[in-house]
C-alpha cells in the first residue's frame, strides 16, 4: 500500500483569554496568579527526539486528538509517542521508520458501552502514518480574544500571548483574530501576513474594552471564519476561560454541536483561577486537550507543545465497528525492552448525549409478524439505549409506536402501543426506572413516507424516541 498523502492540518484555534475577576491576587510582570504552592507541574512537550536515542523506560503515549465526523466510515486518533523529558518521539512509522525496525504499534481495539452492556471489539486493519515538520503541513489558525471588563486586570497577558504566537507561525499559516466582549468583531480574517494581523490586533487592543462579556458568541465568530476550510482537514479551538459569560445568545452546548458537526476540537487554556468545569467540558466532548497556564513562561511552552503536536504526531485509521454509544478506543504501541503503552482515546455516538440539543431518534427495532415480540436482532439496540441512559440518569425517555396503513385504525393503535410497551418493558429488564420512561402509541396516524410501496411501509413501521427531559 502506498504511503498515505500528507493531511493538511488545519487549526482551528479558537484563544479566549477569560481570566478570573474574583481573584484577589495583583498581576505582576509574569502575571501570575496564584503562589507557587498552588500550582501543579504539567509537562510541555517542546522537543523532537528519534525512538533509538531516547530512554525507553520513560515513555509514554496518549491521543492528541481523535476525529469522527466520517463515522461509521473512518475514523482518525492523533497518535502521540512522548518521554517525561519533553520530547516528542519520531521515526516509529511509515515513512520516516528505519529499515528493519520492529512494528511498534500491534494491536487497536474499541470497547463499546459500559458496564453490563460493555462489548470489545478488534480492529483487524488499521493503518499508521507518520507525519513531521518534514511535512510541511500548513495550519489555517482562528484566535478569539477576549476584551470583556473581567479581562482588564490581565489585558497585557493578551497582548503578549497575542503577540507571542502570531509570532511563532511559520510563512506557510494562516491566522485570524476575533475580538469580543459584548459585541463580536473579526479584527483580521485569515492571512499569512503576521505584520498585517498584528497591525489590525494592535489597533483593535488600544480602542476596545468592554463590560460585558458575550464569550460563546465570541467563540462560535471566531469559528466561523474558518469556513471555507474543507471539513477533511482537522480544527481545533483553544480556549482560555474562567467560565464567565454573561451576554451570549449562545450556549456550550452550542460550540460543542458546531465543534462535533465542523470537525473542531476544542482545546482550552485555564489561566489562574478558572472554572476547570466548563473548560474541561469544551475539551471533552470535542476529543481537544485542557492546559492549565500561570505565567508568561507557561503560556509560551503551551504554544510550542501545540505546534510541535499539530507536526509531530502519527496519523492512525480504521473503520470502526458501528455502536450508538460511547466508543473507547485503545492503541497498542509495543517497544522491545519495555511493558506495553497504551494510548486511549474515545468518541461518543449516543443519540441522546445530553451535551446536544436532539430531542428525538428512531431505531429500526424490529419485531415478529403483527406482534409485539421484539426480534432478538434487535436485542443490541435495546442495549445500546440502556447504556446511554444508565450513563445519563436524568434522561426522561418518551417510547413511540408507529405501524403502516394495513388494518383498521383500533388494531394499529393496540399494535403500536403494544410494541411501545415491549420496549419500554426491555428496558426496564435493563434496570432503566419506570419513572425515566414513557409511552406513547400513533398507530397509522404519522407516516414519514406514503403508504404505496412495501418499502414506504417499512419507513412507517418504526420505534421513535423523543427525550422529555435531560
Amino acid at each position: 500500500m502506498p504511503p498515505l498523502s500528507p493531511l493538511p492540518l488545519c487549526l482551528a484555534l479558537c484563544l479566549t483569554l477569560l481570566l478570573s475577576c474574583k481573584s484577589s491576587h495583583k498581576l505582576g510582570q509574569e502575571f501570575d496568579l496564584r503562589d507557587s504552592t498552588e500550582r501543579k507541574t504539567e509537562f510541555r512537550f517542546t522537543q523532537t527526539r528519534h525512538i533509538d536515542s531516547v530512554d525507553i523506560k520513560k515513555l509514554m503515549v496518549d491521543v492528541w486528538k481523535l476525529e469522527h465526523y466520517s463515522y461509521p466510515d473512518s475514523i482518525r486518533m492523533f497518535v502521540r509517542v512522548l518521554d517525561s523529558t519533553g520530547n516528542i518521539v519520531t521515526h516509529m512509522a511509515q515513512p520516516y521508520v528505519k529499515a528493519g525496525a520492529p512494528n511498534y504499534f500491534t494491536r487497536l481495539e474499541e470497547h463499546l458501552g459500559t458496564g453490563r452492556f460493555r462489548k470489545n471489539a478488534v480492529v483487524e486493519k488499521f493503518t499508521v502514518r507518520e507525519f513531521s515538520e518534514q511535512d510541511s503541513i500548513p495550519t489555517y489558525i482562528a484566535l478569539a480574544l477576549d476584551y470583556s471588563g473581567s479581562m482588564k486586570p490581565v489585558k497585557d497577558a493578551i497582548e503578549a500571548g497575542t503577540e507571542l504566537f502570531v509570532g511563532m507561525k511559520r510563512d506557510c499559516d494562516l491566522i485570524s483574530i476575533t475580538g469580543f466582549h459584548k459585541e463580536a468583531t473579526v479584527v483580521s480574517p485569515l492571512s499569512r501576513s503576521g505584520n498585517d494581523i498584528l497591525r489590525s490586533y494592535r489597533d483593535y487592543s488600544k480602542r476596545t474594552q468592554g463590560l460585558f462579556s458575550a464569550s460563546m458568541d465570541g467563540i462560535m465568530k471566531s469559528l466561523h471564519t474558518l469556513d471555507s476550510v474543507p471539513i477533511s482537514e482537522p480544527k481545533v479551538a483553544i480556549v482560555f476561560a474562567d467560565g464567565d459569560e454573561n451576554s451570549s445568545q449562545l450556549k456550550v452546548q452550542d460550540i460543542i454541536e458546531y465543534g462535533v458537526k465542523n470537525n473542531v476540537s476544542v482545546y482550552c487554556i485555564g489561566f489562574g483561577y478558572a472554572n476547570d468545569e466548563t473548560l474541561q467540558a469544551l475539551s471533552l466532548y470535542t476529543g481537544g486537550k485542557y492546559y492549565r497556564a500561570y505565567s508568561k513562561q507557561d503560556l509560551k511552552q503551551i504554544f510550542v507543545d501545540i505546534y510541535r503536536s499539530l507536526r509531530n504526531y502519527y496519523l492512525v485509521r480504521y473503520v470502526p465497528p458501528q455502536y450508538n454509544g460511547l466508543h473507547v478506543v485503545d492503541v497498542t504501541v509495543n517497544v522491545p525492552g519495555r511493558d506495553t503503552l497504551v494510548a486511549r482515546g474515545q468518541y461518543e455516538k449516543n443519540p441522546i448525549d445530553t451535551n446536544f440539543r436532539t430531542t428525538e431518534f428512531t431505531r429500526p427495532i424490529l419485531f415478529a409478524y403483527n406482534s409485539s415480540v421484539i426480534d432478538t436482532s434487535s436485542f443490541h439496540i435495546i442495549d445500546e439505549i440502556a447504556d446511554a441512559m444508565t450513563r445519563n440518569p436524568r434522561i426522561v425517555l418518551e417510547v413511540q409506536g408507529h405501524t403502516d396503513n394495513i388494518g383498521d385504525e383500533a388494531f394499529n393503535i393496540n399494535l403500536s402501543t403494544a410494541r411501545a410497551e415491549a420496549v419500554r418493558d426491555a428496558l426496564i429488564a435493563r434496570n432503566i426506572g419506570t419513572s425515566s420512561l414513557r409511552t406513547r402509541a400513533f398507530g397509522f396516524s404519522m407516516p414519514v413516507a406514503p403508504n404505496d410501496t412495501e418499502e414506504n411501509r417499512a419507513r412507517n413501521r418504526r420505534t421513535v424516541f423523543k427525550i422529555l427531559r435531560k
